[in-house]
């Protein structure tokens, strides 16, 4: 288990974030303030459930790590449809967060991603 801590501007953005009061690598924090930028980013402010839409395999995911695989997810699907012009970031941005999220929650990734 880990400690994380949002740091944030004026406007509320993300500017860093420390997990363990260390800043975190910075391809995840390039990945995640790209991620911002999109129309469909949703940073939680509670822990979530969220369920692998294959296997149904359920994982409690902290805010942090719950706002990682809903952009993850939400790419995904954007991409799908339109490639990156629907996605609005890069596929760069994707792998930064995927990496991510296996970097704080690895048993996360493998069930819900992997």
């Amino acid at each position: 288990m880990y400690n994380y801590n949002l740091v944030k501007d004026e406007s509320g953005k993300v500017t860093d974030i420390l997990v363990n009061d260390r800043p975190v690598k910075r391809g995840s924090m390039r990945g995640f303030k790209k991620a911002q930028t999109t129309n469909y980013w949703k940073l939680f402010d509670h822990d979530r459930t969220c369920i692998n839409p294959f296997s149904g395999v359920p994982c409690d995911l902290n805010a942090l790590e719950a706002s990682i695989y809903t952009f993850v997810k939400m790419w995904e699907q954007r991409y799908e449809i339109g490639g990156e012009e629907k996605a609005q970031v890069t596929t760069q941005t994707f792998d930064d967060m995927r990496y991510f999220l296996n970097e704080l929650n690895r048993e996360a990734y493998m069930d819900l991603l992997d």
